[in-house]
């Protein structure tokens, strides 16, 4: 984990070190290895069958695909990073719970199953996110979208959180650019948020799935 993660905190292990967590336990372990093996499957069958990352690396004539096909193409190349990224997270995690400590769990959601671009983000990288929502985004005042000055200050945390994504990445242009583009694309939903209100909108039109949303995003 110190090489790759899952991020815990130093006190978080500590503690679990001296206090063994109740949450350890054979079976549950073993199911989770078994999961692992299966992820593990599922990507080796996915680069069997599946060109795209071949196609994506044989640095091809893009004009000849339709916007359709590149469209696929990009969604599928996730899929494979989504899963590439995985795979580490997941066996680093099952080492240290075979060791004795719980650390959290990184990619919670599969890329398709998300409602939102926040809830993605969320369940991304979820222990880095926990490290960054406890150290920069609540220090800097968190999120709000009751008024369009919260939403703003809202939209410059998300930007301050991502520049020390990018730079946490590697110190290029390049992914401050990424990190600046996925602040902007946080806009749209936010916006939604204040002229949408969710007690609203959810209460008077969609109240079952609304509500099965805000709690996944909560």
């Amino acid at each position: 984990m110190f090489l790759a993660g899952p991020i815990i905190t130093f006190n978080d292990y500590i503690s679990q070190a001296k206090y063994p967590p109740a949450s350890i336990e054979k079976s549950r372990t073993i199911k989770y290895g078994i999961r692992f093996l299966l992820c593990l499957l599922a990507i080796e069958f996915l680069l069997h069958f599946d060109y795209c990352v071949a196609i994506s690396k044989g640095n091809p004539n893009w004009s000849d695909y339709t916007p359709a096909q590149l469209s696929l193409l990009s969604y599928f190349n996730l899929h494979v990073l989504w899963l590439k990224l995985l795979l580490p997270w997941r066996f680093f995690r099952l080492w240290s719970l075979v060791d004795g400590i719980d650390p959290p769990e990184n990619m919670i959601r599969c890329l398709s199953n998300n409602p939102s671009t926040i809830a993605f983000w969320r369940g991304w990288h979820r222990s880095y996110n926990k490290f960054l929502v406890r150290y920069i985004y609540i220090p800097l005042g968190g999120a709000s979208s009751r008024t369009w000055v919260e939403t703003l200050r809202t939209i410059f945390n998300y930007v301050v959180v991502f520049t020390f994504v990018a730079l946490w990445h590697d110190l290029s242009f390049r992914l401050l650019a990424w990190g600046w583009l996925v602040s902007v694309f946080f806009i749209p939903e936010l916006a939604a948020r204040v002229l949408l209100p969710a007690s609203r909108v959810c209460i008077t039109f969609f109240r079952p799935p609304c509500t099965s949303s805000l709690t996944v995003i909560i």
